[in-house]
C-alpha cells in the first residue's frame, strides 16, 4: 500500500503501533502464569492504563474494563466491569476483593495519550516537509494569456529538456508569457522542519526513557550539555515499574506465584535505585559498599614484606657503620680518624707527621 501523507488518522495510528512496539518490551516479567502472556498484559497496561487479574474458572486471567462502583474515601472507583466474549464471562468486580488491580503508573494514564499527541504534531510536519518538496520542484511559475502563447510556451520547455537549443520568434509570444518566482525571499526553508521533526521525536523518547538529543545547537555539544537532560529520563519510566512492583508483591502474596519483572531491552541499562519499595537495589548497593575485595594473592603481599625488611635491615646496617669510631693511633681511646680506605675523614682533619730526616744522610727520601 502506497503512503499517503494525507491520511493523518491512519499515519498517527501506524507511528502508535511502532512505538508501541518498541514500549512494550520495556519491562520483562517472569513466573506469570501460562493464561497471561507478557505482551498482552503490557498492552493492557499501556493502552488502558490499567489492569485486573482474577480467577475465571480455576486459571488467572487479566482483563482491562469500565471502572465505577462506590468511591472511596479519596474518590477512586472501587469495582470493575468486565465483559469477555471468548471466555463468556461477564460480571462485576470488586477491586480489593475480588482479584489484583495493576495500575501502569500512578494517574493510570497509560502511553497512548502521550503518543497521540507527539505523533500527530510529527504527522503534520511530515506533511510540511512532503508539501516544501513539491514546491521546490516549481522554481519558476510560467503563465500564458491564451492558448496559442501556452501551447508555444510548452514546446520552448520541451525543446530545453530535450537539450535543443529554441527561439521565441514572435515579439507576441515573448510579451504575453509571464513568469514569476516559485519561492519568496522570505519563505521558509528544509532545515526549520528538519530541527521540528528532531526535537519532536527526541521529546517523545526523552518522555518514555530513551535519551535522545534535543538540543537544536547546530555547532558542537560539550558534555554537559549531552548529559543535562539525563535527569528527564527517569520520573515517569521509574513509576511505571515502582506500579508493577507494588502490583508483584500482591499477586504472589494472594495466589502464591513467584511473579518478577524488571526493566527490558534499553531500559535495563539504567539505574534502579530510585525505585520506591525495591529492596533488591538496597540489597545490592549494601554489598556493594560492605563487602571488601577478596585477596588472591596472599603470597605477593608476604613477599612485599620480606622485600621490606631487608630494605630496613641494610638501611640500620650501614648507619651503624657511619656511626662507628676507628683507632688511628692504635691507643684504643676511640677517636674518630682516617678509615683505612680513605685518605681523609669528612669530619677532621688529621695534621701530616712531621719527615725526620738523619743528620748523617741529608738526603734521605721519605719512604
Amino acid at each position: 500500500m502506497a503512503y499517503d501523507y494525507k491520511a493523518k488518522k491512519a499515519n498517527v495510528k501506524n507511528m502508535n503501533k511502532y512505538m508501541l512496539a518498541k514500549t512494550l518490551g520495556m519491562f520483562e516479567w517472569s513466573g506469570l502464569p501460562d493464561t497471561i502472556p507478557r505482551r498482552e498484559l503490557e498492552r493492557l497496561l499501556q493502552t488502558h492504563g490499567h489492569a485486573f487479574i482474577t480467577e475465571v474458572d480455576g486459571k488467572l486471567y487479566a482483563f482491562a474494563g469500565g471502572l465505577g462502583g462506590e468511591s472511596d474515601v479519596y474518590g477512586n472507583p472501587t469495582q470493575i466491569t468486565i465483559a469477555n466474549t471468548a471466555l463468556k464471562f461477564n460480571k462485576t468486580l470488586s477491586l480489593a476483593a475480588d482479584g489484583v488491580f495493576i495500575r501502569n503508573d500512578d494517574c493510570e494514564i497509560g502511553l497512548l495519550p502521550l503518543l497521540e499527541k507527539q505523533n500527530t504534531l510529527i504527522a503534520e510536519n511530515e506533511i510540511n516537509m512532503v508539501v516544501w518538496g513539491y514546491n521546490s520542484r516549481a522554481m519558476k511559475v510560467i503563465s500564458a494569456p491564451d492558448d496559442k502563447t501556452q501551447t508555444s510556451a510548452e514546446l520552448y520547455l520541451k525543446k530545453l529538456v530535450d537539450g535543443d537549443l529554441s527561439v521565441i520568434g514572435e515579439n507576441a509570444l515573448f510579451e504575453g508569457i509571464r513568469v514569476q518566482t516559485g519561492q519568496g525571499a522570505n519563505s521558509i526553508g528544509i532545515q526549520p522542519m528538519i530541527e521540528n521533526q528532531q526535537y519532536l521525536k527526541a521529546s517523545l523518547n526523552n518522555e518514555l526513557g530513551i535519551s535522545s538529543n534535543f538540543n537544536l545547537k547546530r555547532e558542537r555539544l560539550v558534555t554537559a550539555e549531552v548529559e543535562q537532560g539525563d535527569e528527564g529520563l527517569f520520573p515517569f519510566v521509574y513509576n511505571m515499574l515502582e506500579n508493577r512492583l507494588n502490583a508483584v508483591a500482591l499477586l504472589n502474596e494472594k495466589y502464591e506465584l513467584e511473579i518478577d519483572v524488571d526493566f527490558g531491552s534499553v531500559w535495563a541499562d539504567k539505574q534502579k535505585e530510585l525505585v520506591d519499595n525495591n529492596p533488591e537495589n538496597n540489597d545490592e548497593t549494601l554489598a556493594t559498599a560492605t563487602t571488601p575485595e577478596p585477596d588472591n594473592n596472599p603470597e605477593s603481599d608476604s613477599g612485599e614484606e620480606a622485600n621490606q625488611e631487608q630494605e630496613q635491615t641494610g638501611a640500620d646496617n650501614a648507619e651503624q657503620t657511619s656511626d662507628e669510631t676507628l683507632d688511628v693511633d692504635g691507643d684504643g681511646d676511640g677517636e674518630r680518624g682516617l678509615s683505612p680506605d680513605s685518605e681523609t675523614d669528612p669530619e677532621t682533619e688529621v695534621e701530616p707527621e712531621p719527615l725526620i730526616v738523619d743528620p748523617e744522610n741529608p738526603t734521605q727520601e721519605d719512604e
